[in-house]
């Protein structure tokens, strides 16, 4: 998404067997780093449940801004 002057960083994700070595630290810092280059603001969302992304984006310097409630919807077959 990018709304206005906001560029949304998604679907960071690493592979349970390789986290803990740095990898989304040191690939949100490079695009992260990218974005505020381009004059731009950038932000991410993140379950609640997802503690550990959580620490991920504070050890960035990030904040919750915002809580968004989300309801998933599955068509019935």
């Amino acid at each position: 998404m990018k709304p206005g002057n906001y560029t949304e960083m998604t679907a960071v994700c690493v592979h349970p067997s390789h986290r803990g070595r740095g990898y989304a630290q040191a690939l949100l810092g490079a695009v992260g780093r990218g974005i505020v280059g381009r004059g731009e603001t950038p932000f991410l969302h993140v379950f609640t449940s997802n503690e550990s992304a959580i620490a991920l984006y504070r050890r960035q310097g990030m904040e919750i801004r915002c809580r968004l409630h989300v309801t998933v919807l599955q068509k019935r077959v």
